[in-house]
């Protein structure tokens, strides 16, 4: 899994220098919403204290089919440790709201990885970033 973060965080990184129009400040949201679902997957051992709790803490729990995103993003970390690599395909939006597209690379213990180009809009909210729309809800389906 470290390997994975480490090609999230030089892709994102790489995405920073070709990409001018992503605010840093969005760029490390979608940092750390990777490595937020990377580390959700309990350690017995180590750290057995660990939930998606922290990914969905990412998305407003006023959104549209929040409680289904929840429940398969709760089933597929506590079944299996996944990766993300994200990148920006297209972002609009100003210092409050932005709408994006993500190529969204998703990395499951023992499956084949799962790409999808999925449609967000992120905004400001309490001088943090929460996703507010999120479409496709089942790309987290285990």
């Amino acid at each position: 899994m470290i390997g994975l973060l480490l090609v999230t965080a030089a892709l994102l990184a790489a995405q920073e220098t070709t990409q001018v129009t992503t605010p840093p400040d969005v760029v490390d949201f979608l940092r750390a919403l990777g490595t937020d679902l990377a580390n959700a997957y309990p350690d017995p051992l180590n750290h057995p204290d660990r939930s998606a709790r922290e990914f969905l803490d990412h998305f407003d729990p006023k959104m549209p089919g929040y409680e289904k995103l929840r429940d398969e993003v709760e089933e597929l970390t506590t079944r299996a440790e996944v990766g993300s690599v994200i990148e920006v395909a297209s972002e609009s939006g100003d210092e409050r709201r932005r709408v994006m597209e993500l190529d969204w690379v998703l990395e499951i213990q023992d499956r084949s990885p799962r790409r999808q180009l999925v449609k967000c809009t992120i905004e400001q909210k309490r001088k943090r970033w929460k996703i507010v729309s999120f479409d496709p809800i089942n790309f987290f389906k285990y």
